[in-house]
């Protein structure tokens, strides 16, 4: 009776065990080179958490692109405008034809470096983000996971 237990309890710890490496396993796969939402420790979180990006400016563009951030996470995008005396900025729409951003960063004029804080759109899919001075030249997606 007594190596039952003794049995049924260490099934009971590799179970646990097993479920536990499973839930911290993850894809080691390259991405396609866009820069990508990772918390400060470089893993991407989960289903929100804090995310750090960079974008930068010259030239009158953008340096990608494409934004990647988890639905719903904390964003802090490091903007650097590298154009001297040029005024720029990153906002945030639904689409590319929204009048109304979801997240309007404040216009720096270069050179000069900004963090922008916000929260990613909770619902995935794609976004838009334009300079508000240079919307046609300077623009991208934001993809949301």
């Amino acid at each position: 009776m007594k190596s039952w237990r003794s049995m049924a309890l260490v099934l009971v710890v590799l179970s646990a065990l097993l479920l536990l490496a499973a839930a911290c396993g993850g894809d080691d796969e390259e991405g396609d080179g866009a820069p990508t939402a990772t918390d400060a420790d470089g893993a991407s979180p989960a289903g929100g958490g804090e995310v750090e990006l960079e974008l930068a400016a010259q030239n009158t563009s953008y340096d990608t692109d494409e934004l990647t951030a988890e639905a719903g996470a904390d964003v802090k995008l490091s903007f650097q405008n590298k154009d001297n005396a040029v005024q720029h900025n990153f906002s945030l729409y639904e689409t590319e034809e929204s009048e109304e951003p979801l997240f309007e960063g404040d216009i720096t004029t270069g050179p000069e470096t900004t963090t922008y804080e916000f929260t990613a759109p909770s619902d995935p899919g794609t976004y838009h983000f334009h300079c508000d001075i240079h919307p046609a030249a300077m623009q991208g997606d934001f993809i949301v996971e």
